[in-house]
């Protein structure tokens, strides 16, 4: 059976399974036994292992929930939930997936139910207040503020021009939790989705503070695009071309910034060179983003608030970032240790391999002047595959490693001086 069910909710492939099944249960005689056969188990569980959990609870804060009550009340047997979904018409049924999503013609779900055998509510007897305060948050109609409608609409748009993927907005609200973020990060995320920065036009209708919305580098109103994506001012272009640059050595070709971009970093994929999709170039893409923005947010402050309006000095910035970055590689190095962090927070070193591979080097390295290293991409690639080919085989237990950018020194060479002659 090959379907294309009209649907209004995200498309999942959990979903797709329960929706199947319902549609054969509702087509088949209801004192006839079923076996049901699917890739994750999902109806076992649902409907044997959870299911009287589920209606004590009155199915609060279930997903799919609409699919799954309607199927508890239809399915009357379930001979057994099999695990030998591989060897028992896989190829057959992705088949005819495929099929179902060419076909022009929808079909609706029934999801009547029949008011004698619906429950209703939750149980009192097993009530929490955790389920109590979930149950009457689901039944209030959300309201989002305009200014967060639009930032997500952005956030999906660019991700679908960039990734070709149409993120849902829970998709885009989990996303800025992802475990690559750090704290601050998510933070900064959270608060530019709802456009709670104090930036902009927050300040024009505060009396004596409206000249605060406007750059005074560039003379243009300071919203969170300008200041990540569009500002003049010394910083914003040299976090950025910093970041290309160690993009560049990983990865053919960089994507210029967009707010909708950076702020759905979060959800980016990418594929190698056989397809596959990389885990360790989205998660690269993931910090470099991530730390960027932020750095460059602090750098704005700072001028700002702090230095009255007079950027940082470059070589200041240019270590702002490196420093982050470097960061992020020593904080990876140490939670390869699943012994001191657990399972939980530590992270395996092949993650950690395949997010800096090739943008490495040692620190002997930084030591040095690396001026005499060829600028032109070819070359450098060949010169930082040389040096990663040179390290020991335990570097991520070993500190001394750095991302391959030099940092710029504080202070201009000194000039030596000759002794004044005596007499």
């Amino acid at each position: 059976m090959a379907l294309r069910v009209t649907e209004n909710s995200p498309q999942t492939s959990q979903r797709a399974e329960i929706a199947s099944t319902l549609i054969v249960v509702q087509q088949t005689a209801r004192d006839q036994a079923l076996i049901i056969y699917n890739s994750k188990g999902i109806i076992g569980a649902e409907m044997i292992q959870r299911l009287q959990a589920r209606e004590d609870r009155g199915w609060i804060g279930v997903a799919d929930r609409d699919l799954l009550q309607v199927l508890a009340v239809e399915l009357k047997t379930v001979d057994r939930d099999s695990q030998e979904y591989e060897s028992v018409g896989r190829k057959e049924a992705l088949a005819l997936a495929k099929e179902g999503c060419q076909r022009p013609e929808e079909i609706l779900i029934n999801l009547e139910i029949d008011p004698a055998q619906k429950l209703r509510g939750a149980k009192l007897s097993t009530l929490t207040q955790a389920t109590a305060c979930a149950g009457i948050k689901e039944r209030r109609e959300p309201v989002m503020r305009k200014a967060t409608e639009n930032n997500i609409k952005l956030i999906a748009a660019s991700v679908q021009q960039i990734f070709s993927y149409q993120p849902t907005p829970v998709e885009i609200w989990k996303s800025i939790r992802h475990r690559d973020f750090s704290r601050q990060v998510k933070n900064f995320l959270w608060k530019s989705i709802h456009s709670a920065h104090r930036i902009g036009i927050f300040w024009k209708h505060i009396p004596e503070c409206g000249e605060r919305a406007t750059c005074n580098f560039c003379n243009e109103t300071e919203d969170l695009e300008h200041v990540l994506i569009k500002c003049k001012r010394p910083g914003r272009a040299q976090i950025w071309a910093l970041a290309k640059d160690l993009w560049l050595r990983k990865h053919d070709s960089w994507l210029e910034p967009s707010l909708g971009g950076v702020l759905g970093c979060g959800l980016a994929t990418f594929h190698g060179k056989k397809g596959k999709v990389s885990l360790g170039l989205a998660r690269l893409y993931r910090i470099l983003v991530s730390e960027s923005i932020f750095v460059l947010w602090k750098v704005r402050n700072d001028t700002v608030i702090s230095r009255n309006g007079e950027p940082p000095p470059e070589n200041m910035i240019h270590n702002k970032w490196l420093q982050a970055i470097n960061l992020r590689l020593t904080f990876d190095r140490i939670l390869t240790n699943h012994a001191k962090y657990g399972k939980q927070n530590s992270i395996r070193s092949s993650v950690v391999l395949q997010t800096w591979s090739s943008t490495l080097l040692m620190l002997e390295f930084h030591q040095k002047s690396i001026a005499s290293v060829p600028r032109d991409r070819v070359a450098l690639g060949l010169f930082l595959q040389l040096n990663e080919e040179s390290l020991p085989g335990d570097w991520i237990k070993q500190p001394g490693f750095l991302v391959g950018i030099e940092p710029k020194s504080s202070h201009p060479p000194s000039q030596p001086t000759g002794r004044r002659g005596m007499g």
